[in-house]
């Protein structure tokens, strides 16, 4: 009996000295294996006896290494609250900037579709115009008409050719008002 006690006494003696000699444990290691199946589908597993013997020739090894996160540095309390309220002051003078940016692209854009508006709107004020002026050139050729002298024909005509150019003029700016955004 005296030999069991005496023998658990040096295996607890040896157990002892060997944490007290190796207190951190090493890294661990854990291993994960790639494949390819015959239908292109790529597969993952951390167990080599689940992977079909015929794809075993293709195995790739990957192994990743877990290590204890060291502890941070001790800091000292009146850096930390420095350092707080200097990021307080970087965060905020950041959010004032960010802010005043976003003001300054609304106003930009306000802007801008205030200026296409004022666009859009002298471009109608022009085709108001032209038709305006297309309407009175016809009343004067409709006047015209009633006599058949050379000379009114030659102003008819001469209406007729106006107006058509007017027209066209309507149709370009039409087409203006179309392509603004």
């Amino acid at each position: 009996m005296k030999m069991i006690s005496r023998s658990l006494i040096i295996s607890l003696f040896l157990a002892s000295l060997g944490l007290l000699v190796f207190p951190w444990a090493p890294p661990a290691e854990a291993a994960f294996y790639k494949y390819t199946d015959k239908n292109g589908v790529v597969h993952f597993t951390d167990r080599l006896e689940s992977i079909p013997s015929e794809y075993r020739n293709q195995i790739k090894e990957y192994k990743e290494i877990i290590r204890e996160p060291e502890a941070p540095p001790p800091q000292e309390k009146g850096a930390t609250r420095e350092r707080r309220a200097t990021e307080r002051d970087r965060h905020s003078r950041e959010t004032e900037q960010k802010k005043k940016e976003a003001e300054a692209k609304a106003a930009q854009e306000k802007t801008a579709r205030e200026a296409k508006q004022k666009a859009r709107q002298e471009i109608q004020e022009q085709i108001s115009a032209l038709n305006e002026e297309i309407a009175a050139k016809n009343k004067e050729a409709a006047s015209l008409r009633t006599n058949w002298m050379v000379y009114d024909r030659i102003r008819v005509n001469q209406l007729n050719e106006e107006v058509a150019s007017l027209q066209k003029q309507i149709e370009a700016l039409k087409k203006e008002l179309s392509e603004l955004p």
